[in-house]
């Protein structure tokens, strides 16, 4: 078996959530790892929660769709196909939540001259059947080292 060629990445995510009357931006910024495999593209990465807590983030990129998948105190595996719904479950430490994902458009550009890559999907978001939030997802990533 091939050892994957990995490439240690930068990586910024970006969600902004609206709802009627509110505004929240969360931003993750951390190191990852990146690999390529055919048209998949793989990107890791471990967030630190406020209370320290780790959880490990897979985005595992599709032409068709993107899957984010989060292990540790929070496990969450959501999916998104562009102008359809999905259905999920977020667990954490206060129970769980049932999400149903409206993706409304997917977009991923990358650069080979260097190694980065664009993220952003937008999307509608309702937990457990309340009101529907509006969300923009931006994720970034660029080989480390590189301005």
């Amino acid at each position: 078996m091939m050892a994957e060629d990995r490439t240690l990445v930068r990586v910024r995510l970006e969600t902004e959530i609206k709802d009627e009357d509110q505004k929240q931006n969360i931003v993750v910024d951390e190191p990852g790892d990146y690999v390529q495999k055919g048209d998949t593209h793989i990107i890791r990465f471990t967030e630190k929660t406020e209370d320290e807590a780790k959880v490990d983030n897979l985005v595992t990129i599709h032409p068709d769709k993107v899957i984010i998948r989060r292990t540790g105190p929070i496990r969450m595996n959501q999916v998104f196909r562009e102008k359809q719904s999905t259905e999920s479950v977020y667990h954490h430490q206060y129970g769980k939540f049932h999400l149903q994902t409206t993706t409304k458009t997917i977009s991923f550009q990358e650069s080979n001259d260097v190694l980065k890559g664009m993220l952003k999907i937008n999307y509608d978001l309702e937990v457990n059947g309340q009101q529907k939030q509006r969300h923009r997802l931006s994720l970034r990533f660029k080989e480390e080292g590189q301005s």
